[in-house]
């Protein structure tokens, strides 16, 4: 039976979380929950560290998908908060914090709730390819657009770069397909 030990540093958290591990063990606890890891549990499947405002906006965000909760993030704040839904398996989040500017929208949320489970990545995997992604630096390419320049590996050298897009209103989204 695999576990999640759940860190707490200063009013934020960090998952951790083997491969096995079912989705009912997923959601974000309570500080009040959490119980702190110790330095020799290490194991696959490690996700960066929410902070306190990046934490309530999520939770804020997924009670009714209004984007005005992102309003003070930014763009690497938004794409943690991508990360975090996908490694959650929230897709319904997930796709909430694609772009809605209706020139850069590629499907529809009905189409995406047909993207089978097995397409979406395991948790491993999400947690693989979006290693560094909050030490990432931002790079700005247009007045609305820009991408997230991060190395998923310290040993490879091989950046990676995660595409961001502000809203009508100036609020940071990530882009559909953001990783290509």
């Amino acid at each position: 039976m695999a576990a999640t030990i759940i860190l707490v540093l200063v009013g934020a958290y960090f998952v951790k979380d083997n491969l096995n591990d079912s989705k009912e063990n997923a959601e974000p606890l309570l500080a009040s929950e959490q119980t702190p890891a110790t330095q020799s549990e290490e194991g696959k499947g490690e996700l960066f560290v929410l902070s306190a405002a990046e934490e309530q906006a999520y939770s804020s965000f997924k009670k009714d998908l209004d984007v005005r909760h992102l309003k003070d993030l930014g763009p690497i704040n938004v794409a943690k908060l991508y990360v975090y839904a996908a490694y959650v398996q929230d897709t319904e989040v997930v796709y909430a914090l694609y772009t809605d500017r209706e020139d850069r929208i590629q499907w529809s949320m009905e189409e995406d709730k047909n993207i089978p489970a097995a397409d979406r990545g395991t948790r491993e995997q999400i947690a693989a390819q979006y290693k560094n992604l909050e030490k990432g630096i931002f790079v700005k390419t247009s007045d609305f657009e820009g991408y997230i320049e991060f190395e998923s590996s310290k040993n490879s050298g091989v950046k990676s770069g995660f595409q961001m897009i502000q809203n009508e209103g100036g609020i940071w989204q990530v882009a559909f397909m953001p990783i290509q």
